[in-house]
């Protein structure tokens, strides 16, 4: 774990990025489990010595994306192992996070885990995004809403956008071959609501993995 504990604690100052020492050991213990559970319920295919990077450090490049507040409520789509959901989640424990899957035994899994770690401003939900969207309870209601390697960018904007309140962001976590996926998607954006933003590069530590983050803000 020491040796973890520095690496995650490194590579979150190479990013620029600030999370607690507390915060950063929750993480680890998350990680401690997840490999214990995953050697009989496939969570994850990512190596255990790759966790912190291709994991963590990963899912807190969003918080380059997002603004820090009192009461923000953000929606992670299709968390599967808790990934972007739980590390925000423990980074920004004045939030409460959301994390959706169609997968009962995963939302079991991170829910559970979460707690186990001290992690408790978040909520498993478990379901399919294009139905939950039409809920009254989810569709509007959430400041930000991730999503990590779940599908194509025009579907996973159908998935996505509504679920943001007007003035909400949509962070779409992708790899090297997302212009491909945006191609034709503007028309698809206005349609929707949305109002095309930016599209941050972040490189993460240690590697020449480039992750990019694709904002989107519901109008």
């Amino acid at each position: 774990m020491t040796n973890e504990l520095e690496k995650l604690r490194q590579e979150i100052h190479e990013l620029g990025l600030s999370v607690s020492e507390p915060q950063m050991a929750a993480l680890i213990q998350y990680l401690d489990i997840l490999e214990i559970t995953n050697q009989s319920f496939n969570l994850t295919r990512i190596p255990r010595a790759e966790y912190v990077t291709l994991h963590l450090l990963d899912s807190l490049s969003c918080l380059l994306e997002i603004e820090p507040g009192k009461d923000l409520r953000i929606l992670d789509v299709g968390t599967g192992a808790g990934f972007p959901g739980v590390p925000l989640a423990a980074a920004l424990p004045a939030a409460l996070l959301t994390l959706l899957d169609s997968t009962a035994k995963k939302v079991r899994f991170v829910t559970e885990t979460a707690k186990q770690c001290g992690i408790n401003n978040l909520i498993g939900v478990h379901g399919r995004a294009e139905l939950l969207a039409k809920s009254p309870e989810h569709r509007g209601a959430y400041d930000v809403v991730v999503s990590r390697a779940v599908a194509a960018y025009p579907k996973l904007l159908e998935w996505l956008l509504p679920f943001a309140k007007k003035g909400g962001r949509v962070i779409a976590m992708k790899g090297i071959g997302y212009l491909e996926e945006m191609q034709g998607s503007e028309e698809l954006v206005k349609r929707l609501g949305g109002q095309f933003e930016k599209i941050r590069s972040v490189r993460l530590p240690g590697t020449d993995i480039e992750r990019f983050l694709i904002v989107v803000r519901r109008g």
